[in-house]
């Protein structure tokens, strides 16, 4: 089994540029070896609660062993590239920069922003965009495992070609104190352009997330307080989706956190970056994430991101007659 490293905190372009991913499915269609082409891999595991939970009414800590309904979604990318721009291939196969490479701790800006759409390159170099087929792709977290489908890309440009694997919609129980190990299994492809790869990870430390009656009237003085149980000295990325009859009415921000347990953020920040005061209600979908890279054959550094979510529906008081308006 290939050594594991830990792959949080390196710089976002630095990142890049070491992930791996082989050629193609095909030997007619491989790839030649090119030491200047861009090679980006990532096998992205998110775990997610199926309900939300509604502030102040939030999960108590005593019911840390009971076991809770869990969205399981996987979705696996290994990209060789050539005559592209790193922006243009993380937006064509999304695999944008993870939040926490890209935003310091307390800075929060529009979701939409952290996918850099670079434009086309309109010379005459060979242009070459190949996902690769790495075989039957399985996914075990904890006792449980799933197969991860793979499907052929959408033929949307003439040199981007090969598949990709997507998984949603399964569900399994998981304890809030739980931190099942997950790993990665795929069998490899038919031919030599990816060999046969085991990696591992574990789920990191859940949430818990909340906000007390008292966090929710701070709205009235301008912020959302928001609480959590702590991890250390590491960060926690927090979305942020307005609500309006329950269904999504504007566009997501995205928030990096340092992890101390609580944060306050300015609503007057938010409302520059488009949360608006009449929406009814702010949807926090908040997550650590664990980040390890793998080597696969000749290719070194391909990212496993295990990211676990919670979920809260924070109330919008300041539309209350008491709201200072």
């Amino acid at each position: 089994m290939p050594a594991l490293r830990p792959g949080r905190g390196l710089p976002p372009r630095a990142l890049a540029l070491t992930l791996a991913v082989a050629a193609c499915q095909t030997a007619d269609t491989r790839p030649e070896t090119d030491t200047d082409a861009l090679r980006l891999g990532r096998v992205h595991v998110v775990l997610e609660p199926s309900e939300d939970v509604v502030a102040p009414d939030v999960r108590d800590g005593d019911d840390a062993d009971d076991a809770i309904e869990t969205q399981l979604e996987v979705s696996a990318r290994f990209a060789f590239v050539r005559g592209l721009d790193e922006e243009f291939v993380r937006a064509r196969i999304d695999v944008p920069v993870l939040p926490h490479e890209a935003l310091r701790p307390g800075e929060c800006v529009p979701s939409a922003s952290l996918v850099l759409e670079a434009a086309e390159p309109d010379d005459n170099e060979a242009r070459e965009l190949v996902l690769l087929d790495a075989g039957d792709l399985s996914v075990r977290v904890g006792e449980s495992d799933f197969d991860v489908p793979l499907a052929l890309v959408p033929d949307l440009l003439p040199y981007m070609s090969g598949v990709e694997y997507l998984q949603e919609g399964d569900v399994m129980p998981m304890r809030s104190a739980g931190v099942p190990d997950v790993e990665v299994i795929a069998r490899g492809s038919m031919t030599e352009d990816m060999p046969p790869f085991r990696a591992q990870g574990r789920v990191p430390a859940a949430l818990e997330l909340g906000a007390s009656d008292a966090d929710l009237d701070e709205q009235r003085e301008g912020a959302l307080v928001l609480r959590w149980t702590p991890q250390g000295d590491d960060v926690i990325t927090v979305r942020l989706m307005p609500l309006s009859a329950g269904e999504a009415a504007g566009e997501e921000i995205t928030c990096v956190l340092a992890d101390h347990g609580t944060a306050r953020i300015d609503l007057r920040q938010l409302s520059v970056l488009g949360l608006s005061r009449q929406v009814e209600a702010v949807r926090v979908t908040a997550s650590r994430t664990s980040v390890v890279t793998f080597d696969v054959g000749e290719f070194t550094g391909t990212e496993l991101v295990i990211e676990r979510r919670d979920r809260l529906v924070v109330p919008n008081r300041r539309l209350t007659p008491s709201s200072a308006d």
